[in-house]
């Protein structure tokens, strides 16, 4: 793995030169370039919430369960099966 240890250092010495410019520390330090960059970032969480929400409608659309649904699910059907395991040690125990 020499090969990618050589080519991070060099991706991370050109990280440091670039950071180190004059040029990049204006632009860092304007305010609508940080504006600008916090709602791209912003955007993405957005967009997750848009298409899960997308997905919620199509999948109670066409009858289909969601995946949180189905994981709900599972987790009732787990709770269920140690209940009556539980019930039938009770059954199964012998009587004084």
């Amino acid at each position: 793995m020499p090969v990618f240890q050589s080519i991070k250092d060099i991706v991370v010495g050109q990280a440091l030169k670039l950071a180190g410019s004059p040029k990049v520390s204006q632009l860092v330090s304007d305010p609508r370039l940080m504006n600008a960059a916090m709602k791209v970032m912003g955007a993405g969480g957005a967009i997750k919430a848009n298409m899960d929400k997308a997905g919620k409608l199509a999948a109670s659309t066409f009858g289909l369960a969601t995946q949180e649904e189905v994981k709900d699910l599972r987790g009732t059907i787990t709770q269920l099966e140690d209940h009556i395991a539980s019930l039938e040690s009770r059954a199964n125990a012998p009587k004084p």
